[in-house]
């Protein structure tokens, strides 16, 4: 096709400006019928009064034919090589994948047949050639012309009759409906031209290769004859048709662009992806990968445009790395957030991982300080599936995992504060809630209210010693935290208070910044703010019962109460409660559950600043006790242990009826402690065997502080 149409191409220019330079206004050109031949136009050729223009049409007559018949001869050869592939290609494949290319490469076989064969020139049109009156004009040489022609024209009849059979292989009707255009005059033709050239230069090039032209090489008026011929209708430039034929062509652009980019790389691994997942829906290598490093590293490590380059890890694998530091012994393992690297650790070491992340700072301060910066190289047990596959160690191999240094949460400020006002706002409720039993201070604010009077100071030295019990044990907590950070040199974020309803509020929720240096610095961080808190609040709840036995009538009068349902929440605080108020005959404790108990605002602030500290100690993502039991289990085995502590605390909320802290509680953590810890620069070595025992301890007070009393 293209070969024919470069040949008609040529002889279009080359008549129309021949044409126009000798000013013949004959609407009926053998330019036009050079054309019309092309698509099957019946049109008479007619003689101009210029002999030179004659000639010239008569040589384009010539070539055409000549052109077509050896285009439809390259056709059916390739029509004929195009057959003998598609019989090459019936057998049916095993390989699902496979089969699919098959189908897909007979499917653009066949249409490359029928484009062939459409391309081809219309037979009709060999018999209605008045070849006669080519031979009149051009004399002896004519006549020489036109027997080669006449014999081209006989020989043409059965080229075209193969040919035919050729397009009933594959099921095409060349000729079915075929439809002859109306001829251009040279007036429209340049009109035609000037409105094409005016058009955008994209947009020329795209029509100009829906007719397989090159807009910078080809002839303007050429092009818009080609457009005509391309169009369903008489209209020479039909802005809405070549509105039409751009954005197929952008299509096609598109289509084209989208399926270069399948390359065999790509259907190798989706062929790869099938085969693991076995048409079974069963998560593949890679699936499973990312869902581990997922469960075990949290999100901070994974912050977009933060992640460690090849070139990052390959610096650190060339230039930092040694056999004095870590031997590298596979490449390196892209994870999600950054890369693993196995392999071994000098023996000079010792198998002291703290010397390793040192040594390894130091090389890096030294030779490449950027590059500490921007990442930072963890130690710790192998986060991937293959940590499954050792059977030498439950806890998998030792590796290098580099990733972010930035692991600062990116929770908005504003709604951390906004959580923190509620959590005050509810804590404030709380304070005041404490003396809606008491009928003299109530009666003693309505009266107020009723006459105006809004000096309420004697309201607030009633409730300020429950918000200094509170506050000071609160601050305690936190101090502890920070000095355990200084200390060790890492950094934490603002804490954040987190609300509860049974009590004034559940925690302060601090997070890691900055990785501490192994798992002692851990779980010393999350051990002392509880601690601490503790101590400090058991010391307050036992000085307010004294209070209590030493207030007298006037000051009873004014104490606030919690109803004995709020202390059998607690079986250590109601029992000491019990005890040391009741004179350990279960008075207290055994009244009915809404019966209001005036205590000293100490007590009741101690009391529910230490059901906060222990509830911090539970042992589940986010919480001290969450730091304490990773430092002791390691990442692996606190995503285990946490999650069966979740659900035995899921479990007994349900199904015990004790819901009025547990339950907050599990809802405010499902939603603001969703993820594990950051990574320690040394993950290997575990907390001491003291560590243990104090963890064990203040997880016995815990369980006695929250299991309520029956």
């Amino acid at each position: 096709m293209k070969i024919l149409f470069k040949q008609v191409v040529f002889l279009n220019i080359l008549f129309v400006e021949t044409s126009w330079s000798f000013h013949t206004p004959s609407p009926v050109t053998s330019h036009h019928k050079c054309l019309g031949f092309h698509h099957g136009n019946n049109g008479v050729l007619k003689l101009s009064a210029n002999d030179e223009v004659e000639k010239l049409q008569q040589q384009a007559m010539k070539m055409k034919l000549e052109a077509e018949k050896m285009e439809a001869v390259l056709t059916l050869e390739k029509i004929s090589k195009l057959e003998k592939k598609l019989a090459s290609l019936d057998d049916v494949e095993d390989d699902p994948v496979e089969e699919a290319k098959r189908l897909k490469r007979k499917q653009e076989i066949k249409q490359n047949i029928q484009i062939l064969a459409k391309n081809t020139a219309d037979p009709m049109l060999y018999d209605s050639l008045p070849l006669g009156d080519l031979e009149d004009m051009n004399g002896s040489k004519s006549n020489e012309s036109s027997s080669k022609m006449a014999s081209s024209s006989s020989g043409t009849t059965n080229l075209y009759k193969d040919r035919n059979d050729a397009a009933q292989k594959v099921e095409t009707n060349l000729y079915k409906n075929q439809t002859f255009k109306k001829m251009v005059s040279e007036e429209d033709l340049q009109k035609g031209t000037e409105y094409y050239v005016s058009l955008p230069k994209p947009m020329r090039k795209a029509l100009a290769k829906a007719i397989d032209l090159d807009d910078d090489l080809a002839n303007p008026s050429v092009v818009v004859l080609g457009l005509y011929e391309l169009s369903d209708d008489d209209s020479l430039l039909n802005p809405k048709k070549l509105q039409q034929i751009y954005k197929n062509q952008l299509l096609i652009k598109a289509t084209d662009s989208y399926t270069n980019n399948m390359n065999a790389s790509t259907l190798d691994k989706a062929k790869a992806m099938l085969s693991e997942k076995g048409f079974d829906g069963q998560p593949n290598d890679q699936d499973k990968l990312e869902t581990m490093i997922e469960t075990f590293l949290p999100r901070v490590t994974r912050k977009e445009g933060k992640e460690p380059t090849d070139a990052d890890v390959s610096l650190l694998k060339t230039v930092i790395l040694n056999k004095d530091t870590f031997q590298i012994s596979a490449q390196p393992l892209k994870v999600p957030g950054g890369y693993i690297l196995r392999g071994e650790m000098a023996a000079k070491l010792g198998g002291d991982i703290d010397q390793l992340v040192k040594v390894i700072d130091e090389t890096i301060d030294a030779k490449a300080p950027e590059w500490n910066t921007n990442f930072q190289v963890s130690v710790m047990n192998d986060p991937t599936p293959e940590l499954f596959d050792n059977n030498n160690s439950f806890d998998g191999e030792t590796v290098l995992v580099v990733h972010s240094r930035d692991m600062e949460p990116s929770t908005s400020r504003i709604l951390l504060g906004g959580v923190s006002f509620v959590s005050l706002f509810l804590a404030f409720i709380f304070s005041i809630a404490i003396y809606s039993q008491n009928d003299v201070v109530m009666e003693r604010l309505t009266s107020a209210n009723a006459v105006g009077e809004y000096d309420v100071t004697w309201f607030n030295e009633l409730i300020t010693p429950l918000l200094v019990s509170v506050g000071f044990t609160q601050a305690c907590h936190e101090a502890a935290h920070l000095f355990i950070a200084r200390k060790d040199g890492f950094k934490i974020t603002s804490p954040t208070i987190m609300p509860l309803i049974a009590l004034p509020y559940m925690s302060f929720q601090q997070n890691l910044k900055t990785s501490p240096k192994n798992f002692d610095s851990l779980f010393n961080f999350g051990m002392i703010g509880p601690a601490v808190g503790m101590v400090v609040s058991s010391a307050f709840f036992w000085i307010g019962l004294q209070l209590t036995l030493d207030m007298d009538a006037s000051a009873l009068e004014y104490a606030p109460s919690v109803p004995v349902l709020f202390l059998k929440l607690s079986t250590l605080g109601g029992s000491i409660v019990d005890n040391v108020i009741g004179g350990s005959q279960g008075i207290i404790t055994q009244q009915d559950p809404l019966t209001p108990v005036k205590l000293h605002p100490f007590a009741i602030g101690g009391l529910a600043s230490l059901m906060i500290n222990c509830l911090d100690t539970i042992p589940i993502s986010g919480t001290d006790g969450g730091r304490m039991s990773q430092s002791l289990l390691g990442r692996q085995g606190q995503v285990a242990f946490g999650g069966v502590v979740y659900f035995g605390l899921l479990v007994y909320t349900i199904f015990s009826g004790n819901r009025d802290i547990f339950l907050t509680f599990l809802l405010v953590n499902s939603f603001s402690r969703q993820d594990s810890e950051i990574p320690c620069r040394n993950e290997i070595d575990r907390a001491s065997l003291g560590q243990a025992a104090t963890a064990l301890v203040m997880w016995c007070v815990a369980i006695l502080t929250l299991t309520p009393l029956n």
